[in-house]
């Protein structure tokens, strides 16, 4: 058995109760760090006084590069505190990539646990009711804070990778706003479109009226398009569907300018002439009875809904005025007077 004199039996106790106390401070100074981090965050107060600060941590960033990333957006952070407090709370290992925002009354301990949760904000992005499927694609390759997957594509390449069934990608997305999170695939974002569009499509379809005069979703979609670059209002729908409706039924020439302009394509940006009246492309509805080929912009429900209910009117004409009211005509000579009155200011 090994025996200890007194001496050494108190000198061993000395040095335990050294660290001990060593151990207590050391305690005590990573707790006031971490207190001292978690408060540490001053924004500059011109920006402060205009916004609210955004930051983007892409994904594959390492915790270490985070404060240079805050100081660059604006937001001046202790380089060491930033990175210990971090790692206190295991931050380090487990934040998450996004765009964030940084408040007014935020602290180094509420941003690191918005990093922790992925409480990352939401990008938004539209697509204007009636707008064509290159100027959709154009805005999304125009976005920040998206993966863009699709801009080299094709679009045979596109329909294929968003499951699409349709041979052309005109009218297949759904106007809406769509939010999402920072650095998500861009063809992910046009599935979603491309889906809620199919999805109100097959319900519309489902529940369509007697009177309606397409044969086909896809054909209502077509109509519907035009619906939804022919209106002034919102509340001339229907009315504008009737009187398409009715030249269908009757194979009356659906003569709409919008299908004529859209067949110039994409660069054109002037005014419709005769010339342009008297080109033979498909979608030249003054020149061929039915439909384009397909939609000329992406409709809206209300269109769609519309052109599946049509009112029943026996209007085969119409203009609108340049405040937007409508003015339908059940005769050309009407029709020709409107336009003599409202458009060339002719008077009665």
């Amino acid at each position: 058995m090994l025996k200890f004199n007194n001496d050494a039996l108190n000198k061993i106790r000395g040095i335990d109760k050294r660290y001990y106390g060593l151990g207590f401070v050391a305690a005590v100074v990573v707790i006031g760090l971490y207190c001292y981090c978690a408060n540490q965050i001053s924004i500059d107060d011109e920006a402060l006084a205009k916004k609210e600060i955004t930051f983007n941590v892409p994904p594959g960033t390492p915790a270490a590069r985070i404060p240079a990333i805050l100081e660059k957006a604006g937001v001046e952070v202790n380089n060491f505190y930033f990175k210990l407090s971090m790692r206190l709370s295991d931050a380090d290992k487990n934040f998450h990539a996004g765009y964030y925002r940084v408040y007014p009354d935020d602290t180094v301990g509420t941003i690191i646990e918005r990093l922790k949760k992925g409480e990352a904000y939401l990008i938004s992005w539209r697509i204007p009711d009636g707008s064509t499927y290159w100027e959709v694609r154009k805005s999304l390759n125009a976005m920040s804070g998206v993966k863009h997957d699709s801009a080299e594509m094709t679009a045979e390449a596109l329909l294929f990778a968003i499951g699409a069934k349709e041979q052309h990608l005109e009218g297949i997305f759904a106007p809406d706003t769509y939010n999402f999170h920072a650095n998500v695939s861009d063809l992910l974002i046009l599935k979603k479109a491309y889906q809620q569009q199919q999805a109100i499509l097959t319900e519309e379809w489902t529940n369509r009226g007697m009177n309606c005069q397409v044969k086909t979703p896809y054909e209502a979609l077509i109509l519907a398009s035009i619906v939804e670059r022919e209106v002034g209002r919102s509340e001339d729908r229907p009315i504008v569907a009737g009187i398409f409706s009715n030249r269908l039924r009757i194979k009356m020439p659906l003569q709409t300018d919008p299908s004529v302009i859209y067949g110039e394509g994409e660069t054109f940006g002037g005014d419709i002439k005769r010339e342009h009246l008297r080109r033979n492309t498909p979608y030249n509805t003054y020149r061929f009875v039915g439909l384009p080929p397909t939609p000329i912009g992406n409709p809206t429900r209300e269109s769609i809904h519309a052109v599946l209910h049509p009112a029943q009117t026996d209007y085969l004409y119409f203009i609108n005025k340049a405040n937007g009211d409508l003015v339908p005509s059940k005769t050309l000579e009407e029709h020709n007077r409107a336009v003599r009155r409202y458009i060339l200011n002719k008077g009665k």
